[in-house]
Order: structure tokens, then sequence, then C-alpha cells
């Protein structure tokens, strides 16, 4: 069994920071798709809100959650994704993300800076195997969101009839515990399929998906915790960070507000592709482990085993 070596954390952090050009041209578009999308919602709801003696409260004064709630439930749908654009921004985020990981998981696997032309290059080489492994993990999916579905009507069920409150919290936590496992436990899969696919150059997705099963199965502890432990930094961090902005920045502070959230969607952007490139990290210890355990053979000897060696003169 592979175990991957202790400083393979760390060399993933910093092969994001020495290839850091990869985060902020993600967060570029990002923010593009994101400003695009939202103009539909943001006159709708300065319609509702411009001129509300309850807005001023809740959402200037304070970042109420409630009101934000209530704004969905409002007849005029202020929050509605009414205008393609807003529908659109993501579809084509999701669409950039799979052209551009090829590009990202080479870059990763190389450790070299390669020209935008090899970038690309490689993101398009990837792209239709991707969009079919996205394709056999949303099916994957399937069966989750069923459990999901099945432990919504078993809370429900809990909370109508059990005298305690608590049963259906507790009931709650533990299968947000289960479901959460089984999304990481997928994501993570289809995580080293995608590694295999652009490692060892394999067009057959199903063949990828096969051998990422096999090799998170055999290894799975060291796999699964080091994925947990970045996404504990990537949740404490953005926690953390959401806290300051709801509760310790001035609501008057716009454009800090503004810089913070933007600062969040860095940093998620920065945890997940140092999960990348730590997966691709274990992968190429892995490789390396495995060939060095390789048997070596020696050459077959030119003469006969069973014949006599010429004698010398």
């Amino acid at each position: 069994m592979a175990i991957a070596r202790p400083k393979t954390f760390a060399s993933g952090a910093a092969l994001v920071w020495r290839r850091q050009r990869v985060v902020w041209w993600i967060f570029v578009v990002c923010l593009f798709l994101a400003l695009v999308g939202v103009r539909g919602p943001v006159s709708r709801v300065g319609g509702v809100l411009n001129h509300s003696l309850a807005a001023t409260p809740r959402l200037v004064q304070s970042f109420d959650i409630s009101a934000i709630v209530e704004l969905t439930e409002l007849p005029s749908h202020p929050l509605e994704f009414g205008n393609h654009a807003t529908m659109a921004s993501p579809l084509i985020f999701t669409i950039f993300m799979l052209f551009v990981t090829g590009g990202i998981l080479a870059t990763y696997y190389r450790d070299e800076r390669l020209t935008a032309g090899m970038f690309f290059e490689a993101g398009g080489y990837h792209f239709w195997r991707f969009v079919r492994l996205f394709i056999y993990f949303l099916i994957v999916l399937i069966p989750i969101a069923i459990l999901a579905a099945i432990a919504g009507k078993i809370y429900n069920h809990i909370d109508e009839r059990a005298i305690s409150p608590l049963a259906s919290v507790h009931f709650f936590e533990a299968a947000a515990v289960v479901i959460l496992f089984l999304l990481m436990c997928a994501r993570l899969w289809f995580d080293m399929a995608q590694v295999i696919a652009v490692a060892n150059d394999e067009y057959r997705m199903h063949r990828a998906i096969r051998l990422a099963a096999r090799l998170v199965w055999r290894n799975f502890g060291s796999l699964f915790w080091l994925y947990l432990r970045i996404s504990v930094v990537a949740w404490v961090g953005f926690g953390i960070a959401l806290y300051v902005w709801m509760a310790l920045l001035p609501p008057a502070a716009i454009w800090a507000a503004i810089l913070l959230s933007q600062l969040m969607i860095l940093y998620w952007i920065g945890t997940r592709l140092w999960q990348r490139a730590s997966e691709v990290q274990w992968y190429r210890e892995f490789q390396a482990s495995v060939s060095l355990r390789a048997p070596v053979y020696a050459p077959e000897p030119l003469v006969p085993v069973g014949s006599a060696a010429p004698s010398a003169t």
C-alpha cells in the first residue's frame, strides 16, 4: 500500500504558490461572470428595498439572513434568476473550469510554467474527456441525492412525531455528516480520475474511473486525510471571514465588505487548487514508489543453461 509522504500537504500549497498565475486567472474570470450575472438581481432588489424602512436596520445597519430569506418569498421575486445572463454565468463558469482543468493538472504534474499555448492546448486536449467524467460524476450523485431526500422525509417525520425537539436535530446532524462524507468521497474519487487521465494520458474515462476507484480504495486513509485537512482549512478560514463580515465589519464600510468578499472567493479558489495540487503530488509519489518496487529482471544468458561454457585457450 502506498502512503503519502508527510510533505505532500505542504508541498501542494507550495506548488500552488509557485504557479499562482492559475489562481488569479480563475479569480478574474469568476469576478467578470459574477458582475455580468448579478446585474438583473441588483436592479430588482433595488426596486424593492430602495424605499423600504425595514431594509435599513436589517440589511444596511447589519446583515440579517432572515431578511434575505424573506426577499426570496416576496411575490415580486426580487432574487429570482430571471435574466439569461444570470442563468448563463454559472454554466459558463462550469464549462470554463472543465476546459482549464486539463491545463491546471498538466501544470501541476510537470511542475513547470507552461506557456499560454501549451496550457490551453492541454485544456482542449482533455476537455471532452473531462466532460464525460462530469457526466459520470452527475450519475454517481443521483443515489446520494436520493439518500438526502429520504433523510429529509425522515427528519420531517421525526420532527412531527417526536416529543423532544432535539431528536430531529440530532438526526439532521448525523444525516448531514453521512451525506457530506459521501459527497467528499465521490469528489475525491473523480478528482483522482482526472489526475490519472492527465498523468497516464488515459482517453478511456471508464477505465480512469475504475483505476481511480481501486487507487482510492487501497489508499483511502492517506488520500482522504490529505483531502480532509485542506477542506477543514478552507471551511475554517471561510467561516472566520464570514463571521468578520457579519458581526465585526461596520455596515457603512461597503468597500471593505466588497474587498473581504473577494478575498473569501480568492481564498476558496486557492484552497481548492491546493487540493488538486496535493492530489497530483500524491500521485507522482505513488508512481515513484511503484517504480521503485517493480522487480528488475536480469537479461537472459546468451549460452543455454544446460550447455557448458567454452574453455579459455
